[in-house]
């Protein structure tokens, strides 16, 4: 999406994986990384709502699990965005991650490897949740 697109909308879901574990910075290992920090400096974002969803694997990275959402949330709130869509991370087996606030995700997180069946269900609730909180 181009500059203008991103600023003029009236809300954003943003995602990514988990890419370079244990990272400071950059952690998605996707284009992401270059945006987040080359081109949203640049936005006014201030007020926007915006919503994160993460992907990842709880077993095999339990250190990291979804530390890229929990950049993409710090990222946002930088620029003066308002985050929606926070989870419980109730049924999740993870030892760390960056992208816990306040004991909550701060967004909607599935593991497709380990709890793939419990994604639909998750982003439906997820869905109703942001609606209820006004974010559409």
């Amino acid at each position: 999406a181009s500059a203008d697109e991103i600023s003029g909308a009236d809300a954003l879901i943003v995602g990514a994986p988990t890419w370079h574990t244990g990272a400071d910075e950059q952690r998605s290992g996707t284009s992401w990384d270059d945006w987040l920090y080359d081109a949203l400096p640049n936005l006014d974002l201030d007020g926007k709502k915006v919503a994160v969803f993460g992907c990842g694997d709880q077993e095999s990275y339990s250190d990291y699990y979804y530390d890229a959402a929990g950049e993409l949330y710090d990222k946002f709130v930088e620029k003066g965005c308002k985050v929606y869509g926070f989870t419980s991370t109730d049924g999740y087996n993870h030892a760390d991650s960056k992208a816990v606030r306040d004991g909550k995700f701060i967004g909607l997180m599935c593991d497709e490897d380990n709890q793939y069946d419990m994604s639909e269900d998750r982003a439906k609730a997820w869905v109703d949740q942001l609606k209820s909180e006004g974010f559409f």
